[in-house]
């Protein structure tokens, strides 16, 4: 199953404020990706596993802030939300100063 968008408009907004939350720290990447898993997508971890075409244990991972994804991982899990992660950078300083720089 190729994983595209598949949630709703009205879902984005949960979307960007948990992205939000994530820029300002107040969560890490793997809370991100577990909300973002079970309350808008509504999916257990072998299921979205399953959806995006990595393994119920690097899912795992991913949620508990394990190990060093790579950007195609990262990408196969947050394309399911509309999120491209390949144009972030991969630099976490960098990244912070980008969404910094937004919000002004």
């Amino acid at each position: 199953m190729e994983n595209e968008k598949i949630i709703a408009q009205e879902e984005y907004e949960l979307v960007i404020e948990l992205l939000q939350a994530y820029y300002q720290e107040l969560l890490s990447m793997g809370q991100m990706i577990k909300i973002m898993r079970k309350d808008i997508l509504e999916l257990n971890q072998t299921q979205f596993a399953e959806l995006t075409g990595i393994s119920r244990r690097t899912l795992s991972d991913l949620e508990q802030d394990k190990g060093s994804p790579t950007l195609s991982v990262l990408d196969a899990v947050f394309a399911p939300l509309g999120v491209k992660t390949s144009l972030l950078p991969n630099n976490d300083k960098v990244l912070k100063q980008v969404a910094a720089s937004l919000g002004s």
